[in-house]
């Protein structure tokens, strides 16, 4: 009777997970009159690199994630795999701001559907991120990077521009060779911060509070770097080749 129950409740489950191409999505957007490209990312990866022209490449990879039952029996649901279907690359410009997100008809399960966006930028472009949980990489933009990331971890590398970037839980580990650094504001409410000036540990710099640390120092220059985490580490490295005149 038992085995019957089991069997009846296996047949009413919804579609057979089966291995199944992910959706590929792309657009090419012309960046003049552009000075800010500002993403919105669910679950899943980003990374943003250099472009060698005046335009915005994008890329997005839509995997549907599988469901699992009694640890070997999976499947996919059929209104996500009919949303990745609908998905679009949505574009808008308001002024200089260049805006990126998915759109479908409905609404895209974060739980179900892995995101992986690759885009590559102009150089002069400065970076406004907005993601729920995943592993971001920004690197070789100079306008600037603005992070708002809810759990997973944010890789940034630029030759400069201001950082500013917020994490809930996870970790934060920036790299600038600004020649121009501003204020430097680091904390963590549970966990570590640590700062690098030439690649010298500043061990004298911040102080601890609660279960966390904190760090900051003055800077006269506009390219000023905030970066925090709730519960995480934050790593921040400024290697400019010309020494950086930041003081406690």
């Amino acid at each position: 009777m038992k085995r019957i129950a089991i069997l009846g409740l296996l047949l009413g489950l919804p579609l057979l997970a089966q291995a199944a191409a992910p959706r590929m999505l792309s657009a090419n957007i012309p960046a003049t009159g552009i000075n800010t490209l500002a993403i919105t990312v669910g679950v899943g990866e980003l990374r943003i690199t250099p472009s060698t022209d005046n335009t915005v490449h994008v890329q997005v990879s839509l995997e549907q994630k599988s469901r699992e039952f009694l640890w070997f029996f999976h499947w996919r649901s059929r209104a996500t795999t009919q949303e990745i279907q609908a998905a679009q690359i949505a574009r808008q410009q308001q002024g200089q701001r260049l805006l990126l997100s998915l759109t479908t008809p409905g609404k895209l399960s974060n739980d179900d559907v892995k995101q992986k966006w690759i885009i590559q930028v102009p150089a002069r472009l400065a970076v406004d991120l907005n993601m729920k949980v995943g592993q971001a990489t920004i690197s070789g933009v100079a306008g600037g990077v603005q992070a708002d990331l809810n759990v997973g971890e944010l890789d940034v590398d630029v030759p400069g521009g201001a950082l500013s970037a917020k994490v809930n839980v996870g970790q934060i580990s920036a790299t600038t060779g600004t020649t121009r650094p501003g204020a430097i504001a680091l904390s963590s409410t549970i966990g570590e911060t640590a700062l690098y000036l030439h690649g010298k540990y500043i061990s004298h710099a911040g102080e601890h509070s609660g279960l966390g640390r904190r760090i900051n120092l003055n800077g006269n220059g506009p390219d000023s770097m905030k970066l925090s985490v709730n519960v995480g580490e934050v790593d921040l490295r400024v290697e400019s080749a010309v020494k950086a005149q930041i003081k406690p």
